[in-house]
């Protein structure tokens, strides 16, 4: 008799949840904690819940300003997003949360020179100090949202798509593998991603 009480009143639960997360109450509070993020300048977040609230419920009029202030915010995370990452870099472990490889090449080094336009990888002799530019990737933004309903990460032309991040803690610039690009949209990888880890020369 306790087990079918309990799971009644978790039923009951469910089905309220599910109420209100469609409610324009809910949407309601939402906004209003992407306006507080606003103003505690934390823009990215803002985006993301604003983005998310327009998916709870796309035709009402909820809906539809959160999906015009995030789009209005949407350029200027990104540019702000491009202007962190400016600067050389220099990789020093690359691999995935299953494991790292610390860079021991005692001839060449992997350099990544970030500018607003564009992403230049190069290696350079460590003996002549001769760069030599291995390829470039615009800094193009993905058009797809991932499952956060975040639109931050960068798509190369081989349609892999990468996070770049700073770790404000350590300072390493990590470029992390989150999908690719397909007909459909995109995929997205959660685990064993590939990733590049970089200090600031």
């Amino acid at each position: 008799m306790k087990n079918i009480i309990s799971i009644f009143f978790l039923l009951i639960l469910n089905i309220n949840y599910a109420q209100n997360y469609g409610s324009p109450e809910y949407q309601k509070t939402r906004i209003d904690e992407a306006m507080y993020c606003i103003k505690n300048n934390e823009l990215e977040r803002a985006t993301s819940i604003l983005y998310s609230v327009n998916k709870i419920n796309s035709k009402n009029e909820l809906g539809k300003l959160a999906l015009k202030k995030a789009d209005s915010l949407l350029p200027i995370v990104q540019q702000k997003i491009i202007r962190n990452l400016i600067g050389t870099w220099t990789l020093f472990e690359s691999g995935s949360n299953w494991g790292f490889k610390t860079e021991k090449d005692t001839l060449i080094k992997k350099v990544l020179i970030i500018t607003d336009k564009n992403f230049q990888f190069y290696e350079q002799n460590l003996k002549t100090k001769e760069n030599k530019l291995i390829k470039t990737e615009k800094t193009t933004f993905t058009k797809y949202e991932d499952m956060s309903d975040n639109q931050f990460d960068f798509v190369f032309t081989d349609k892999s798509i990468w996070a770049f991040f700073i770790n404000k803690e350590t300072n390493v610039l990590r470029q992390i593998n989150t999908g690719e690009e397909t007909d459909e949209g995109r995929t997205e990888i959660v685990c064993g991603n590939s990733e590049l880890n970089y200090k600031k020369d």
